[in-house]
């Protein structure tokens, strides 16, 4: 029998007319709205484009069917091997680049509202992850209180910060992570949201770019352990996706080396070494990481999850399976620790009580 096998990290595509469909009168024209010609793929909003970038077919003979439509959806799934995902938008990725209070938080809530009812009749199969407007702390403690409410089990905040909002390491964040926690909700820091996605161009900026997206995240973890956020919240989790996972074991070991040698300057103190905050409150999810899962003891292997990235380039479909068999390949690992990765860490985390292989084929 095929193991239980639970992508982090996926995609929906929205239906284009969302926005322009939802939002009150006076902001239908400024709401977010994908286009493309022959050479390249837009999103506008607010009188802006916001993304650009060059259209590649991304099939190589092997299309993506559920981008949108459920049914199609799972039957990718069924030929990739995966048995459950965590949705993040498309569209919806580019809310805190709109650079208005009132049409963000519009936004927001057209997309959370409209995810949770499109998912609504597969919760045991798709977590939605909501998204939060980020023209304030107290706009995004609020969505997320409602969030909350309506039923999600996990919200997105960006990995980098637009800069009129504190940043993590601030106190003012506390309201945010208060909600999360009492919820036992975590928050996913996703590779490529919030500030630009292109930071270099010429030779090698496809490469370039692709590994600067997911610094965002990778520095707001450090930002959140160094800071006690973390500490102060002992109960909140936070997962990254799209970064793969072997930084966990770098940035534990220098801050516990740094922590004691520098006491002196750090402020706050922790109650507990960064490692074991890290190794208690953080997790991170790979597509392609063999030495995150040959170091897995540094922090346990409860630090790690599995994501296809499904429907992107990059993604693993539709050879997770043989992505999978790579990244165990002649590792010494028992099959409970590979039966946690690959998705019943993700199952406790995300509140799916009833992990269910949906074929064996």
């Amino acid at each position: 029998m095929k193991p239980y096998v639970f992508s982090c990290d996926s995609h929906v595509v929205e239906p284009r007319s969302l926005w322009a469909d939802k939002l009150p009168a006076s902001m239908k024209d400024r709401g977010l709205m994908p286009r493309k010609d022959e050479k390249n793929f837009f999103v506008d909003g607010n009188g802006q484009v916001l993304l650009k970038m060059q259209v590649a077919d991304g099939v190589s003979g092997n299309e993506k069917i559920g981008r949108y439509e459920i049914d199609l959806r799972i039957k990718d799934m069924i030929r990739d091997g995966v048995d459950a995902e965590v949705i993040y938008p498309t569209v919806g990725l580019l809310t805190s680049r709109l650079g208005d209070r009132e049409l963000e938080i519009a936004s927001c809530e057209i997309y959370n509202d409209w995810l949770l009812d499109h998912f609504k009749s597969h919760r045991d199969i798709f977590v939605p992850a909501a998204i939060l407007p980020m023209s304030s702390i107290d706009d995004a403690a609020s969505e997320l209180k409602r969030c909350v409410d309506a039923g999600y089990t996990t919200a997105m905040i960006p990995g980098r910060l637009p800069a009129n909002v504190a940043a993590y390491n601030s106190d003012e964040w506390d309201k945010v992570w208060s909600v999360a926690e009492a919820a036992d909700m975590p928050l996913i820091l996703h590779s490529g949201t919030g500030g630009a996605t292109t930071m270099e161009r010429g030779m090698g900026a496809a490469l370039i770019n692709y590994m600067l997206s997911g610094r965002g995240p990778i520095d707001a973890v450090t930002y959140l352990v160094a800071s006690g956020a973390l500490d102060r919240h002992p109960k909140l989790t936070v997962a990254t996706m799209e970064c793969g996972s072997s930084y966990l074991n770098y940035i534990a070991e220098i801050l516990d080396e740094i922590y004691p040698a520098h006491l002196h300057y750090v402020r706050p103190k922790l109650s507990r070494k960064p490692s074991e905050i890290i190794a208690q409150q953080v997790k991170a999810a790979f597509s392609h990481d063999r030495s995150a899962v040959e170091n897995r003891h540094v922090l346990g292997h409860q630090t790690l999850m599995f994501a296809t990235d499904y429907p992107h380039l990059e993604g693993s479909f539709p050879y997770s399976r043989e992505a999978i068999a790579e990244n165990f390949r002649d590792i010494d690992i028992t099959e409970k620790e590979k039966a946690d990765i690959l998705g019943l860490t993700a199952a406790k985390l995300f509140k799916i009580s009833d992990p269910k292989v949906l074929t064996d084929a």
